[in-house]
């Protein structure tokens, strides 16, 4: 049986001699892992395409116990396109946050452009304090692991009641936070997350200091 959808890399890691295996958020199918084969040999067609963050038309052939990517073709290659040291981080940061996150084979079209969209705003060189925070409350509403109604009433709540529910254009327009409160938010969003995966995040190391 095979398949065709879109879908943005979460993550590669090196199989065997020449293959890697992908972790492929897409649109139709939610999460799955697949198999590029001959993706690291000098002559693959397929490796540009598989670059972390890119948004990829993929064709999949399913397997008894894992699929095989037959066929890739990158629609925004947000992993390349416009990539500084500082944007590849913000990517990578979003894009394990979404890994940890979502379960296999579970589809959520909420998310994909969810991600879609996000990825976007950092490959346009958005202000990443507001994009990492309301793309991190809006992913945890998605999933069904946050909601505003659960916080006692302050301040707090009156702002994250707004990043859940508005749009992002909204809230760009309407938001301004100091350095030290997106700080103190993005600690207690990290906190959360790194709770409910009961993982450390790694890319956080990596953006300290810069957002």
């Amino acid at each position: 049986m095979y398949f065709r959808t879109e879908g943005v890399i979460l993550l590669q890691r090196n199989l065997g001699e020449a293959d890697k295996l992908l972790t492929i958020y897409t649109r139709d199918y939610g999460k799955l892992t697949c198999i590029a084969k001959g993706v690291r040999k000098p002559t693959s067609r397929k490796s540009g395409h598989i670059e972390l963050g890119n948004w990829c038309k993929v064709f999949v052939a399913r397997g008894k116990n894992i699929d095989l990517l037959a066929e890739v073709e990158v629609k925004k290659a947000f992993g390349i396109e416009n990539l500084t040291g500082s944007r590849a981080n913000y990517i990578y940061h979003l894009l394990e946050i979404v890994n940890l996150l979502t379960p296999q084979n579970q589809k959520s079209t909420q998310v994909f452009f969810l991600i879609i969209k996000f990825l976007n705003e950092v490959s346009r060189g958005r202000d990443f304090n507001l994009v990492s925070s309301v793309f991190k409350v809006k992913l945890l509403k998605n999933l069904g692991y946050f909601s505003t109604a659960n916080l006692a009433s302050s301040n707090l709540k009156k702002f994250l009641t707004e990043v859940e529910n508005e749009d992002y254009k909204n809230i760009y327009e309407k938001v301004h936070l100091d350095n030290a409160n997106y700080l103190k938010l993005l600690a207690f969003l990290d906190s959360m997350i790194e709770n409910l995966t009961e993982r450390k995040l790694k890319t956080t190391r990596f953006i300290n200091g810069q957002i």
